[in-house]
């Protein structure tokens, strides 16, 4: 059987048992007071295989110039699961999901500076990009945490903690990265399950503890981005504490400028005025 016709029948076995039970959660999401502030609107507008597809959950949109079928169906498992985690979700905000290449070689990446999902079908079938985007949308909404820790990276705080642990800073902070993730396949996990979802899509059904999880991630390179990533944090925090000298140095320099003309002012101020005094009496004495 040709493959994409063995990834569509899966994707088939995985959603046909549950299509009821699906419609009837979708149902309850529309008469739901707070479906509007929690979830949003579902729309999606029908695509043939090489035609556009559009579709959109609350602020997360799904987006394809050619593929329109299989973004279709990665569209329709995020809807069918949406409402098990429809509080981030929301916390995501507004968030693009895209196909094409991902620059680590993973099925899926979230790009924080561009909000966008990118998923991979070169590296992935449509039932695991499902589970895949699922995945994604909730590192979308964990932004806080890695916000968090970036800062603690430009402040140094990142180099002490590695300190105390007696870890290399920069693969400390890579671990705690991964842990983020970790925790996000943790609630992934509970959200498949939740959702009565089995096979490729629950992607961390068999998932161990964080140091198991951790290691897999080394050995697959995985941490070597966020290594990276540390290296450009810390040398845009020196940049910016170089420039922040630099501009103290030229407000103390325009500071003492200053008083230095003053004083020059009222020096010169004075010296004219015992001359004049001194004239003044001078004349004086030779009026008598």
């Amino acid at each position: 059987m040709p493959q994409h016709f063995a990834d569509v029948l899966s994707l088939q076995r995985l959603a046909g048992n549950s299509r009821t039970s699906q419609s009837v959660q979708r149902a309850r999401r529309r008469d739901s007071d707070d479906s509007d502030l929690a979830y949003g609107s579902d729309h999606r507008t029908p695509s043939p295989v090489e035609q556009p597809f559009s579709g959109s959950i609350g602020g997360v949109r799904f987006t394809s110039e050619r593929s329109g079928q299989l973004m279709g169906q990665i569209f329709d498992f995020v809807a069918d699961v949406s409402s098990y985690f429809s509080t981030e979700l929301s916390r995501a905000g507004s968030i693009t999901v895209q196909l094409g290449r991902t620059q680590g070689g993973t099925p899926g990446e979230w790009r924080a500076g561009s909000r966008t999902i990118v998923l991979s079908s070169r590296m992935a079938d449509p039932v695991h990009l499902g589970g895949t985007a699922v995945f994604e949308i909730l590192n979308a909404a964990a932004d806080a945490s890695r916000i968090a820790l970036d800062a603690a990276v430009r402040g140094g705080h990142i180099d002490a903690d590695a300190e105390a642990a007696g870890w290399d800073p920069a693969q400390y902070y890579a671990m705690e990265v991964e842990r983020i993730e970790y925790n996000n396949g943790m609630r992934h996990r509970d959200i498949m399950n939740a959702a009565g979802v089995t096979g490729g899509a629950n992607l961390f059904a068999n998932e161990g503890d964080f140091n198991t999880f951790y290691q897999r991630q080394v050995a697959s390179g995985h941490t070597h981005s966020y290594e990276f990533r540390y290296a450009l944090l810390r040398e845009e925090a020196r940049a910016a504490a170089a420039r922040r000298r630099e501009q103290e140095q030229a407000r103390a320099q325009d500071s003492g400028s200053s008083r230095s003309g003053r004083r020059g002012e009222s020096s010169s101020h004075g010296s004219h005025s015992s001359h004049g005094r001194h004239r003044e009496s001078g004349s004086r004495r030779h009026r008598r």
